[in-house]
């Protein structure tokens, strides 16, 4: 993917998640979600109905069980069987059940003629039960994992009606859970299986202690000894009355009564200053029956607080003090499922967090934790999230039980980077005690506090946090949303051919209705054998046939096509997850079928659009290069460099090359070493020179940045010195990375986890060069600058993101009291951000410094590097002070918090001071450039959408062979919509005027331009363009943008596209395309999880597409023709014979075997076909990438194919038919006397004939013929004869006796004929087609066959 520099961009929505995008807090229409911890609402209902300060909450919330399967036991049947009859042909076919139970159309046996919709509903549903019981697995899985809540303690959120445990209840709760029903029967009932694991109690006074399961009742025991039993509250203290329970103002005549009413000690208080109150939910005034005890509970209702076994007196005393000897409150064992809103919840180290929580408490001193958000949105790096100020001092399950407070937050939303609430809690001063006048206390809570379900815990030993979001409602859950479903594009290309099909069903019934009603009078011996169900009149007589003519001829609709072609794709599924040339051994990552049913799709892509950051490159960042006050260092080539040299004609040099500018005294290094062996020995000098000026055991083994000079500048004091050292201490400073100590026994070995690749480059080069970043303790920054230990106070942090694209950190050094300011970010931000507001002098050695280093990075970026600007300003005491008086209010802000931030930043960092820029490789990965030449040889064109710089982006076109030597480049770039219509119009005429010559070109387009040009004014011109051009390359796109591109080309050219990216904004074009590809790279697994496939490398593409999505396809096209062919033969057997029987609906062979001739007679050769069948192996498909344009043409599943399969079809079914009808029309016996000219003899000749025809079919279209393939052919045609063997041994007096045919030579001559004359033509037309039009398999086959001839010839010789 490619975000912005210092890159840590927030996830992307599809295009219709964008549309449908939750806006702020502020503008939803919902209210405020309120969680009460140990308080009840303000004026509500109470318990007995009237109205008092406290009651149970009326909001409902969502249970925390999951359920992501489609059925439940109870469900399953009758919604897996509406999911099945919603395809038409499933109705058509129930419609044929219903009508054969109705005796009035003769048919003897309609149970035999449900059996294959049953073994079709039975397959599918067997299929069905199978995926969703798997989901239902990973739901139990999910909802029984153990998290630790608090045990006999009263989360009064939970608003649940008493149920009671009769055996009528449990019933109910038993079919409740069956159902997969949420409510307080089926919570009832699982609670009542489950026995809670209760765990010792956490330690009040110890944040060093891991977690509470380590706690030894000794401990216990002793905290209990030492507690002392609180005083006693007086009545007069613990009673409330109207007046002292609500807030009052100061300037009312209520409040002027109130001060006489109120005792003469109290008047002459001071006013209260909230300053004066500790920021704690832990704090509570003194009360004047208090002795030693400086924090007392507040004011309460015993009975509230009182849970059964829980004596009132543990809950009266004062936070921080012990709990009774009899207190129960306990952490305990239970299952995620089973959590509320509001339920206090321990999560340990390694955890997964259960819900979406609030943050109160961590192990840590500064009460902050780490978490992997991997799961939630595919980042493998960890993120720091901070615990509330107020409720730090939380880490007592008997203060969990004490303390009271509410937290207010957001309505549940799907946008995972958007979080607004507060914390209030009532205070009162200890002067303001006895009148009991409350003072409210506000903490803002921000995403910063909340920590999602998906979530791991990190490096933290415990937390302790308030659960708020559950179930269906966090935003794990609320971004699963199912990826769009897609099909196929033969899928759709078949529905027009199942018509065709209905259609001709219709003119048969329709024919054969017609006729009876004209052949009703005639004579004839029909009607002796119309067993009383014909019409009494010609025209009923029709009518009736008509019905007949459905189920005689019902084989013509496919039935079986569906579910065949199901198995198919999902054994093509198994085969691409099983290969091993797209496995991936340093990851443990196969390639992963994600949707089994576009297999086929895979074979017909034609436009491949690509991301570039971690999709063609490794998104491993190494520094490289850099440019410090106005000097240029870093040596070496880059492979954009050669690229460059390549599209220059110029073979790559294979010198290393200075990051120097041409105006620079160092310009001559670049001669002075050759690449690889020279660049060691610089490496080697360079490490000599460092160990000659500091000592750094911090420096790894194999440092990526290289240049001796840069050390030669740091040997010699000078100002450019001072430049040196401040550069590479702002980027081990300027940062959100963790230091991280693998190795307990090598203290010196130290590597860092960053939130972003190119933050991890920065602070580790700045460590291989002596600026070793120790790591943090709480606000403190630890530094050793060239063998100098120094710290830093970290007072703010000013966060990196898309829009920003920047971020700073304001420290203050311990031994200074000046405040710095450290930025980084893209130049295009930071350069106008820098100080004007100087003297001429200064500004035109900064303005100097600012032209080379604008020059410098721009040669960076033209050699394919991510760049970057780093600045710095010292700010006044005054200055901070009033600033930060800001900073604190936007945090402190409920509503736009975080537009209000960016306005507060952006006050700060401006009037800077330009220190230098960096730049950061990020390699192609293996076979890339390979894998891209392959697919154009393919035929496909090749859309690469990056954010980088025009230069960099053709740079790295030209390395990775997206761009060639031999391609002119087409570039368009401009600011208006017409001026990019007529650059458009301009370069689509000089297109069009060179369309003779065999020129390539490619597209190169920037993204202020893309913009106008998606416009509908420029659209059809852009795309015109484009289809002129071999490839394509989109400059500075956002991630919509990626979108709209993909939409623009998918349906504006009606073609197959694939997208590819690795990171979490390509997700909206992977949903885009019709086949999305996601990459598990550096990024995670956020475009995996949105994706169809997923793959390691972005090579294995190559394998996916040229080797299983042609075969896909071939297979699929030659299976679904093979099913039009065998069901055409056998439905035109019927009709044929219908002119014998004038139209009665007779039937020439045993219903029997219509029904089985789908189910059992012709089923598996044709989906063994489609399975196995290889035109050309793997090798051979690899090696003529060509052969992938039989796809892209359509050979195989052309429209004029099916017609023609159609025609073949009847003329067989007509040999099938009258050659035997013919042969036998004068009767003949057997040996034995049997009669072989009767209808039902004649009708088992010709089903057996027409058996084996729609076998070989499979057979002659087959190209690899294995032991399999026969197996299959051989098998169904051995079951017919199986069936008639054992079917004609029960009388059933129309059949009866069959078997005695198949022991004449009559039968087998007649069969032998008959199977040769229908395949004759259908081979000559094959061997013509192969002579004179062959296909490409057809030339290649040929090619292999000549090439293996001549080398056994050779080798017999």
């Amino acid at each position: 993917m490619d975000p912005p520099h210092l890159h840590h961009q927030r996830p992307r929505l599809s295009p219709k998640q964008l549309s449908h995008r939750t806006p702020s807090s502020a503008s939803y229409p919902q209210a405020k979600r309120r969680i009460y911890i140990n308080t009840r609402p303000l004026s509500s209902p109470s318990d007995d109905g009237s109205t008092t300060k406290h009651s149970h909450p009326k909001t409902a919330h969502v249970s925390n069980r999951i359920h992501t399967a489609k059925y439940t036991l109870l469900t399953f049947i009758p919604k897996n069987l509406f999911e099945q009859f919603r395809n038409v042909a499933n109705l058509y076919f129930l419609f044929l059940v219903v009508l054969q139970c109705i005796p009035l159309f003769g048919v003897t046996e309609p149970a035999v003629s449900a059996l294959p919709l049953i073994a079709i509903l039975v397959l599918t549903g067997l299929k069905d039960a199978f995926e969703d019981w798997k989901r239902n697995n990973n739901d139990t899985k999910v909802n029984q994992t153990k998290t630790l809540t608090l045990y006999q303690w009263r989360n009064v959120n939970v608003s649940r009606s008493k149920v009671n445990k009769q055996c009528l209840s449990k019933v109910a709760g038993f079919f409740s859970v069956l159902a997969g029903i949420e409510n307080d029967y089926a919570h009832s009932y699982r609670a009542s299986q489950k026995r809670p694991v209760v765990l010792p109690r956490l330690n009040s006074h110890h944040r060093t202690v891991s977690h509470p399961s380590q706690f030894s009742e000794t401990v216990q025991s002793q905290e209990e000894a030492q507690a002392t039993p609180p005083p006693h509250r007086s009545t007069e203290t613990t009673s409330h009355t109207l007046l002292n329970s609500v807030r009052q103002r100061s300037d009312t005549l209520r409040s002027e009564l109130t001060q006489w009413l109120v005792p003469s000690q109290n008047r002459n208080k001071k006013p209260f200053r909230p300053g004066a109150i500790p920021h704690s939910v832990l704090y509570r005034p003194p009360t004047t029956h208090a002795s030693n005890t400086t924090l007392h509970v507040a004011t309460t209702h015993p009975s509230f607080l009182s849970t059964p076994g829980t004596p009132s007196a543990c809950t009266e005393r004062a936070t921080g003090e012990p709990g009774t000897p009899d207190c129960r409150v306990r952490w305990q064992c239970m299952e995620w499922q089973d959590l509320n809103v509001g339920d206090y919840v321990m999560v340990r180290n390694n955890e997964a967090i259960p819900a979406d929580i609030v943050l109160l408490s961590t192990s840590e001193k500064d009460n902050v934790c780490y978490v992997e958000t991997q799961n939630l949105d595919g980042e493998t790096n960890l993120k720091a999230r901070q615990g509330l100020q107020a409720t730090q001092g939380l880490v007592s399950v008997h203060d969990c039980e004490r303390v009271q407070f509410y937290i207010e937050v957001e309505p549940p939303h799907a946008h995972l980077y958007q979080f607004s609430g507060a914390l209030r809690w009532d205070v009162m001063s200890a002067e303001e005690e006895t009148s009991n006048v409350s003072h409210q206390k506000t903490e803002p809570v921000s995403y910063n506090n909340l920590v999602l379900r998906g979530c791991s815990l990190r490096n933290t030993e415990w937390v302790l946090g308030v659960v708020v979001y559950t179930g269906n409602e966090t935003k794990i859950m609320l971004n699963s949303g199912k990826t769009p479903s897609k099909r196929s594009k033969m899928a759709k290309a078949t529905n027009p051919h199942v018509i065709a099909n209905f259609a001709i069903l219709a003119i048969l019934a329709i024919v054969s209705s017609i006729l009876n009603s004209v052949y009703f009078n005639a004579s004839g011996s029909s009607h002796f054998f119309g067993y009383g169900i014909e019409g009494q009149s010609g025209t009923y007589s029709g009518f009736l046939t008509f019905w007949v003519s459905l189920i005689l001829y019902q084989n013509i609709v496919p039935i079986s096509l569906y579910i065949s072609v199901e198995i198919v794709k999902t054994c093509a599924a198994y085969f691409i997850y099983s290969d091993i040339d797209m496995y991936h051994p340093e990851t443990d990552t196969p390639c992963i079928p994600k949707t089994w049913n576009i297999s086929d799709d895979l074979g017909q892509i034609e436009y491949v659009f690509s991301d570039k950051t971690g999709t063609l490159t490794q998104n491993i960042m190494e520094f490289r290069k850099c440019t410090i006050h106005g000097v240029a260092y870093g040596v070496g080539t880059t492979e954009a460099m050669e690229g460059e040299a390549k599209r220059k004609g110029a073979p790559a040099s294979p010198q290393m090359t200075t990051a120097s500018s041409t105006n620079t005294p160092m310009n001559n290094v670049e001669d002075q070493y050759s690449y690889s062996d020279d660049m060691q020995e610089a490496r080697n000098k360079m490490q000599r020179q460092q160990s000659a000026l500091l000592d750094n055991p911090y420096m790894s083994s194999n440092p990526t940045f290289v240049d001796p000079t840069l050390l030669d500048s740091l040997a010699t004091p000078s100002d450019h010195t001072n430049a040196i050292l401040h550069f590479f201490s702002a980027m081990a400073l300027c940062h959100t990375a963790m230091a991280n100590y693998p190795d307990p026994h090598n203290k010196h070995h130290v590597d860092y986890k960053a939130q972003s690749p190119d933050e991890s480059a920065l602070v580790s080069a700045a460590r291989d060069l002596g600026f070793v970043f120790l790591g943090r303790e709480a606000n403190v920054l630890k530094v050793k600058v060239m063998g100098i230990d120094k710290t830093f106070e970290l007072l703010n942090t000013l966060e990196f993101n898309s829009t920003r694209k920047r971020m700073s950190v304001i420290l203050k050094p311990h031994d200074s009291q000046r405040i710095l300011l450290l930025c980084k970010g893209a130049d295009s931000v930071i350069m106008e951000r820098l100080c004007q507001d100087m003297d001429q002098q200064q500004v035109q050695e900064q303005q100097a410094i600012i032209n080379t280093t604008q020059e410098d990075l721009e040669r960076f970026a033209n050699q394919g590097l991510r760049t970057l600007c780093l600045s710095y300003r010292f700010i006044s005491q005054k200055e901070y002070t009033a600033w930060n008086k800001r900073h604190e209010e936007a945090c402190a802000s409920i509503h736009d918090r975080e537009e209000k931030l960016e306005q507060v930043y952006d006050l700060i960092e401006r009037d800077m001071l330009l220190m230098g820029g960096t730049a950061i490789e990020d390699r192609l990965q293996l076979g890339v450039p390979e894998t891209i030449a392959e697919l154009s040889k393919s035929g496909m064109k090749l859309w690469v959408l990056t954010g980088d710089k025009t230069e960099t982006a053709i740079n790295i076109g030209f390395s990775c062979n997206l761009l060639t030597v031999d391609m002119e480049l087409v570039m368009i770039k401009a600011q208006t919509k017409e001026e990019t219509r007529q650059q458009l119009l301009n370069a689509l005429e000089q297109s069009n005027a060179d369309a003779e010559t065999d020129k390539k070109r490619a597209l190169v387009i920037d993204g202020t331009t893309l913009c106008h040009a998606l416009s509908k004014e420029c659209s059809s011109t852009l795309l015109l363009l484009a289809m002129q051009c071999a490839s394509v390359l989109c400059c500075r796109v956002s991630p919509m943008q990626k979108a709209q591109v993909v939409l623009l080309v998918k349906k504006g050219l009606n073609v197959m596209t694939l997208a590819i990216g690795d990171g979490a904004n390509d997700v909206s074009m992977i949903q885009a395309a019709n086949v999305g590809v996601g990459i598990s790279g550096v990024e995670g697994r956020q475009a995996v999880m949105a994706s169809d496939y997923a793959i390691a490398q972005f090579r294995y593409l190559h394998k996916l597409l040229i080797v299983h999505g042609r075969w896909s396809y071939l297979r699929t096209a030659e299976m679904i023709m093979g099913f039009f062919f065998k069901n055409i033969v056998w439905t035109f057997v019927l009709f044929w014979y219908q002119i014998f029987c004038q139209f009665s609906g007779s039937m020439v062979f045993d219903y029997a075997l219509v029904t089985l001739y789908n189910l059992l007679f012709t089923s598996l050769p044709i989906i063994f076909l489609g399975i196995w069948d290889q035109d050309l192996p793997a090798y051979t498909s690899l090696k003529y990438p060509e052969l992938y344009r039989m796809g892209l043409r359509n050979d195989k599943f052309k429209r004029w194919r099916f017609w023609l399969t159609i025609f073949d079809s009847i003329f067989q079914s007509s040999v099938c038919f009258f050659f035997p009808y013919m042969l036998l029309i004068g009767g003949t016996q057997d040996p034995n006397g049997y009669d072989q000219s009767g209808m039902y003899e004649i009708g088992t000749l010709i089903s057996s004939i027409a058996v084996i025809v729609a076998n070989l079919f499979a057979a002659i279209s087959l190209h690899h013929y294995t032991w399999l393939q026969a197996l299959g052919i051989i098998l169904s045609i051995l079951v017919y004869y199986t069936f008639v063997a054992v079917y004609s041994q029960f009388n059933v007096f129309t059949f009866a006796g069959q078997v005695h045919m198949f022991g004449t030579g009559m039968y087998w001559l007649i069969l032998l004929l008959t199977v040769v004359t229908c395949y004759l033509p259908r081979i000559a037309v094959t061997h013509f087609r192969r002579q004179y039009t062959p296909y490409d398999n057809d030339i290649v086959r040929e090619i292999e066959f000549v090439a293996s001839s001549q080398k056994l010839y050779i080798y017999n010789i």
